[in-house]
């Protein structure tokens, strides 16, 4: 076999919070401007906890893999998998989170295959930690630097689906040489199906 994971191991980063300041008045006066349709963009880590206003999202594990294995389903990838655990927590209401993509340093986008239980879209209840597997075939040269972004809004062409309203965009934390090893490294990874977490990050379920 040419290649194969391991499990990356996270050093931790600092959460950086994007912010619009924008007041009535201000908003009035200016010329309506496409910049005024972008997202609300909160960046972070894997492992933060990440507040959306409509949600809080937490990225809990990152690993690359060969080959996925589901209940009643085998897939091998074209490049590699790149296998995102999140776990959503819905604030206002039941909320489908249809936005998931992976863009390496490059821009260009990936977005998630439905394959061996991993999800696509899934959907949370307000105060229930729900947790999600997100997989995303990827080539080599997508790995040293990628992010993973996730919303409520659809990932459609130019973002459409997400102007004005928060998205997450986590850093993966894998460099160069990191990608390097794990392009030659072995692993299966088996995605857990979509469903209620044991505990939600730094809470009791409840």
């Amino acid at each position: 076999m040419r290649h194969g994971r391991r499990r990356i191991t996270w050093k931790g980063s600092a959460l950086v919070v994007g912010a619009v300041t924008a007041g009535c008045a201000l908003v009035t006066y200016l010329p309506q401007d496409t910049a005024l349709e972008d997202p609300f963009v909160v960046e972070g880590g894997v492992g933060e906890t990440l507040d959306l206003t409509y949600a809080e999202l937490t990225v809990t594990d990152v690993r690359v893999a060969d080959t996925l294995s589901g209940v009643t389903e085998t897939a091998v990838a074209g490049g590699t998998f790149v296998v995102v655990d999140a776990t959503w927590r819905a604030t206002q209401g039941l909320t489908t989170f249809v936005g998931a993509e992976v863009t390496d340093a490059e821009g260009r986008r990936f977005w998630p295959a439905n394959l061996a239980d991993c999800t696509t879209a899934p959907k949370a209840q307000p105060g229930y930690a729900w947790r999600a597997t997100y997989c995303f075939d990827v080539p080599r040269d997508a790995l040293a630097g990628a992010t993973v972004r996730l919303a409520r809004g659809d990932q459609a062409e130019e973002h459409a689906g997400q102007r004005r309203d928060a998205v997450a965009v986590v850093d993966l934390g894998i460099t160069g040489s990191e990608a390097d090893e794990l392009w030659e490294a072995t692993e299966t990874v088996s995605p857990e199906m979509e469903g209620y977490a044991t505990a939600s990050p730094g809470r009791d379920e409840g």
